[in-house]
């Protein structure tokens, strides 16, 4: 398993995730749509989640969205120490603007403050030549 410099590891990058990822690298938060249905879907997958057919397209989005869900983590598991300087972790279900739902972290508040529709904007930190990922931020 690749690792970050901090230890952490870094997501195994496939054909079918690499538009994610390359766009997370480059400021840009990409998931799918169907052109049969225009369903979004995220995390990547060969067909939709609602039609079933393998009509997926890559899109970009504004990144703009709100909680629909969060769970906040306080302790790690025990293979991933990497992760106990970060704790308490607030980790979301972000409605996105433009429809779909994906999960994030979420940064820039504390958990006590996190709340249910709190509007928030996809920021991201590059990891490596390959790898951004996505966090949220309260707006």
């Amino acid at each position: 398993m690749r690792q970050s410099p901090s230890g952490k590891p870094l997501p195994e990058i496939t054909d079918m995730t690499r538009p994610f990822w390359e766009g997370a690298r480059n400021g840009i938060l990409r998931i799918q749509k169907c052109r049969s249905c225009s369903t979004y879907d995220f995390f990547p997958k060969p067909s939709c989640i609602s039609c079933g057919r393998r009509t997926l397209d890559w899109v970009d989005m504004s990144g703009r969205g709100e909680v629909y869900a969060f769970s906040v983590a306080t302790t790690v598991m025990m293979n991933l120490p990497a992760w106990k300087d970060d704790l308490p972790v607030i980790l979301c279900l972000i409605d996105l603007e433009e429809g779909g739902r994906m999960y994030a972290r979420l940064t820039g508040c504390e958990p006590e403050d996190v709340r249910i529709g709190m509007q928030v904007r996809a920021q991201f930190s590059v990891l490596d030549d390959e790898v951004g990922v996505p966090a949220f931020q309260p707006v």
